[in-house]
């Protein structure tokens, strides 16, 4: 005979309407449950972004690789089985294998492979695999290899519209002139160069300094699919990326002049008589390495060159410049400096003021002046002013330090420098070059 307390119990709990639809709902679940597992229909479902790998055996000794896109080496993998086995909470993706196999590979070209999938060890048994796309995939086998290639800069814009006014766009440069390419060795048989690419955006035009822009690798090459299998070796977006360099100069119309040097003191601001041909060229130069320039120098005249008379000199069209010309057909420029209104006096009588530059302490030096060509000193000045001038006022500097110390015979050197030391004149100058025959005799 049941005890009253646990009759008590059974009858709170069949009498108890909270109890008893906790216990229906269990009840049900644990039928539901029973029945979808042993009497499921089986579903279908297809799971995207399966990774493939390339299983097919190779000939080891004939160094071929697998070439490969690797966008290609995803698949779609229809699965079939009951719900609670194949569903997202107990089957994905990276418990799938799918191969990609086929014959053995003894040679380079395409190869069809077959793909076929399994569950990964330790994974669902009862999975029925369906349709995998794509079925196949074609790998391109070779030998990998390697070469140096020449780098070309290439612009998707039309220069002319890059820049407005003064400023003109020079020729694109890439950052590298040339890059090693790695792949295989029948692809790269038909790659002649490799094209850094690259586009300007229109928010950025038009161009008043030098830009460099982030550039695309493309190649040049027979069959523009098999690109896919090159790498440059050593291009990455951060340390060493591929670009290109726009250089952007500034063209503007400059009159022409000459530097002097060694001038008298009067001739300091300017020198008249001087003429140049052509004037004014227009020149193309980068501002951002470059001064800013209201005239071109085109060269450099020693007054000691300058005679009393109309002085011709011819001056190359050269990297010197520092500028680019626009007029590609000019090769020179022509400058005369017109002194015929200058007279001439020549000395007779060596110079008195010798300077010895970097002279050894321990030894004496002294100029031959009969064999020397300092007896006749040309000076070139206004008459007035060269009646104030005498031997006495001339200064010449000898370098002696390519002489040597140890030779007993007399030794010829080219002096430096003449100059004129006098208070009273200020528009004369030395004209010519001389030299001097030195002897050298220790302390």
């Amino acid at each position: 005979m049941m005890n009253n307390s646990r009759k008590s119990i059974i009858e709170k709990i069949v009498f108890n309407n909270k109890a008893l639809m906790i216990f229906s709902v269990i009840v049900a679940i644990l039928i539901w449950a029973t029945v979808k597992i042993n009497y499921s229909d089986e579903v279908t479902r297809t799971l995207t972004g399966v990774k493939v790998n390339i299983t097919a055996t190779v000939d080891p000794e004939s160094e071929l690789v697998a070439f490969i896109d690797e966008s290609e080496l995803y698949c779609e993998v229809e699965v079939k089985g009951k719900s609670y086995d194949i569903n997202s909470y107990a089957l994905n993706k990276d418990e799938i294998i799918v191969e990609a196999s086929g014959n053995f590979v003894d040679s380079a070209g395409y190869k069809e492979l077959t793909l076929t999938a399994k569950t990964a060890d330790g994974g669902i048994a009862d999975v029925e695999f369906g349709k995998i796309t794509p079925s196949t995939i074609s790998v391109y086998y070779d030998r990998q290899t390697h070469d140096t290639f020449n780098v070309e800069a290439k612009l998707s814009n039309d220069l002319a519209t890059l820049t407005e006014g003064d400023y003109a766009v020079g020729q694109p440069v890439a950052s590298m002139n040339t890059v090693k390419v790695i792949g295989p060795a029948g692809v790269l048989k038909t790659l002649k160069k490799v094209y850094f690419t690259a586009s300007i955006k229109d928010d950025a035009l038009p161009l008043t300094a030098t830009k460099n822009i982030p550039a695309k690798i493309s190649f040049d090459i027979e069959n523009e699919e098999e690109a896919r299998y090159l790498i440059c070796e050593g291009i990455n977006n951060e340390s060493n990326p591929a670009t290109v360099t726009v250089p952007v100069y500034v063209t503007k119309e400059v009159e022409t002049g000459v530097k002097f040097v060694n001038q008298p003191n009067s001739f300091t601001e300017s020198v008249k008589g001087v003429k140049i041909s052509p004037d004014k060229v227009k020149i193309s130069y980068n501002p951002q390495e470059s001064e800013q320039f209201d005239k071109l120098d085109i060269g450099t005249i020693d007054f000691s060159e300058i005679s009393n008379k109309v002085n011709y000199f011819e001056f190359p069209v050269d990297e010197k410049l520092g500028v680019t010309l626009t007029d590609k057909t000019l090769q020179k420029f022509d400058v005369s400096v017109d002194m015929s209104d200058m007279q001439s006096k020549t000395l007779k009588k060596a110079p008195t003021k010798i300077v010895y530059l970097n002279q050894s302490e321990n030894y004496n030096y002294s100029v031959d002046f009969e064999n020397s060509s300092l007896d006749e000193i040309v000076i070139i000045g206004p008459a007035e002013s060269l009646k104030k001038i005498d031997e006495d006022d001339i200064q010449v500097e000898i370098n002696v330090s390519s002489l040597s110390v140890n030779s007993r015979i007399v030794q010829r050197v080219k002096v430096n420098n003449i100059s004129i030391q006098s208070d009273e004149v200020d528009d004369c100058w030395v004209y010519g070059e001389y030299e001097a025959v030195l002897t050298i005799n220790a302390k």
